[in-house]
């Protein structure tokens, strides 16, 4: 199987999986918005979820399975016996930190509340929920912590699908509580269903994990494993980088939160519709790419490296502009699709579709990022991203503080865009300058130049539709524009993209038909 042919595979593998995560995701999403809609209440919510969600991602889904994989990349061509050692002190190491952290901050929810929902501080009532659901879901952080060390194992070997799918059952976890608890615990429904689907996407992680023979367990010398000193010194700096990240998030929520009612919810809500494309292709191909990235530069095969790299930012770019125009010509639609029912009202939806339509711009390059920051990681090189994420910080605390005055909560979603625009550029800068592993494509320009003809001609074939679209009323009629669209306007770019000579639309295609009917 060619390089290509294996990216494709293994991404299609973890997009599948996250497709279904994603559309599980959106059914919760729905069942919240419909139970509360864009309320003082999913404020309240969200902004309770802002710091355990903020630690989750850096201590666990993003710097701990991130480091451990080109680590453990390096055990496992080893013994078996070395390779479960290196995991009880990981597992050891991160339980006590993350159990500190979960105490820590239980302790000091009246602080963090108080900090984030900064717009909430005259109103009582506000305050008091959002403490008690900070402190119910601060376990959650460990809980998840252990999940993406299993997650960075089976990576690690390759084994994408149980990752994947993990999230389902997250998802699935907070339906059930939702529908189960809401009529008994109100509001806290929310934040329990958080620590219950967190248990689900841990639990289901363990059988293949098991299956290969490692388990879990606590190991007393943990410090002294040198696997476990180096993922700490990877760490850090990862760390940072998605620290200084998460600072824009927060401060976003905290900018929106002394904006009009909604606000923070219509957001959060334009953000999430933005992560199913964000997951389901460019963070999968991130996930796919990172462990064949490391393996490369173990074997000390630069050319190898190079083609890996090339691809993934050509797939990148050939998978997610034309998601971009498609969302941004029917975002309307797409919001009366999903959200538009119980409290969620008209006003809901038209501000989640203005959030929606400025976030767009910076679909493309955020998947980019992931891509060139993995990059970065398998050259063992954690530090560049994270003085290239300061920077960022301060740009998009300027560019709130200048565009929410003349755009309201809709600028913060434009500071994101452009924030993620200049990350970028700084990254790409700087992968070439620092590391000679990496080499300038050369036929990259030509390539682009294709790839904005064929979008062209794609936004030229959505907007000739889009009146005809705007006259649909019913959700039965909207779901089966989106269902059919989906399917046409794909096989029609793939088709076209092979009729300009881009490989990646032939790859997808090959691969399609591989897998429908064993012939390509």
């Amino acid at each position: 199987m060619t390089k290509e042919r294996s990216l494709i595979r293994n991404t299609a593998v973890v997009g599948a999986g996250t497709f279904l995560s994603r559309i599980t995701g959106l059914i919760r999403e729905i069942l919240v918005s419909s139970m509360f809609g864009a309320s003082w209440v999913t404020d309240v919510f969200f902004v309770a979820y802002t710091i355990p969600n903020l630690l989750r991602r850096l201590f666990a889904e993003g710097a701990l399975s991130t480091s451990v994989i080109p680590v453990f990349s390096q055990y496992s061509e080893k013994s078996h016996d070395e390779s479960q050692k290196f995991i009880y002190s990981i597992f050891t190491g991160l339980t006590l930190v993350v159990s500190v952290v979960c105490v820590i901050g239980i302790a000091f929810s009246p602080w963090i509340v108080e900090m984030v929902g900064v717009g909430f501080r005259s109103e009582p009532d506000k305050i008091h929920m959002a403490i008690n659901m900070t402190r119910i879901m601060f376990p959650f952080l460990l809980i998840i912590s252990w999940s993406a060390l299993v997650m960075g194992i089976l990576n690690t070997l390759h084994i994408f699908s149980w990752s994947a799918i993990a999230p389902v059952f997250f998802n699935a976890g907070t339906i059930l509580t939702l529908l189960l608890l809401r009529a008994y615990a109100g509001p806290y429904s929310l934040a329990i269903g958080v620590l219950i689907g967190g248990i689900g996407q841990f639990v289901i992680q363990l059988y293949p994990f098991y299956k290969k023979g490692f388990v879990l367990k606590f190991f007393r010398k943990f410090w002294q494993d040198p696997g476990f000193r180096e993922v700490i010194r990877l760490m850090l700096p990862v760390t940072l980088a998605l620290a200084v990240g998460q600072i824009n998030t927060l401060v976003d929520r905290i900018i929106a939160s002394t904006c009009q009612e909604g606000a923070v919810s219509a957001l959060y809500y334009a953000d999430r519709l933005l992560e199913l494309p964000l997951g389901i292709f460019g963070i999968a191909l991130s996930t796919a790419i990172l462990p064949s990235l490391s393996q490369l530069v173990f074997k000390n095969n630069p050319q190898e490296w190079n083609n890996t790299f090339s691809q993934g930012i050509r797939l990148v770019l050939f998978i997610m502009i034309p998601i971009t125009t498609y969302l941004a010509i029917f975002r309307n639609e797409a919001i009366r699709l999903i959200y538009e029912r119980g409290m969620f009202d008209t006003v809901a939806s038209q501000m989640t579709a203005q959030s929606l339509l400025f976030y767009l711009p910076g679909l493309v390059f955020f998947s980019m990022n992931h891509i060139i920051t993995k990059a970065f990681y398998s050259l063992k090189d954690t530090v560049t991203p994270v003085r290239i994420s300061v920077i960022m910080v301060g740009v998009n605390v300027v560019l709130d503080l200048i565009l929410v005055r003349y755009l309201s909560f809709s600028g913060l979603a434009l500071a994101t865009s452009l924030v993620a625009v200049l990350n970028c550029i700084c990254l790409f800068i700087s992968l070439k300058r620092k590391h000679a592993f990496y080499e300038k494509d050369h036929t990259f320009c030509y390539w682009l130049v294709k790839i904005i003809i064929l979008n062209l001609l794609f936004i030229g074939l959505c907007w000739g539709i889009l009146h005809v679209v705007q006259n649909l009323q019913s959700i039965l009629s909207l779901l089966a524009f989106f269902g059919i669209s989906v399917v046409v306007f794909s096989l029609i770019y793939i088709l076209l993209s092979q009729s300009i000579g881009l490989k990646e639309g032939k790859s997808i295609w090959s691969f399609i038909l591989r897998k429908l009917v064993g012939k390509g």
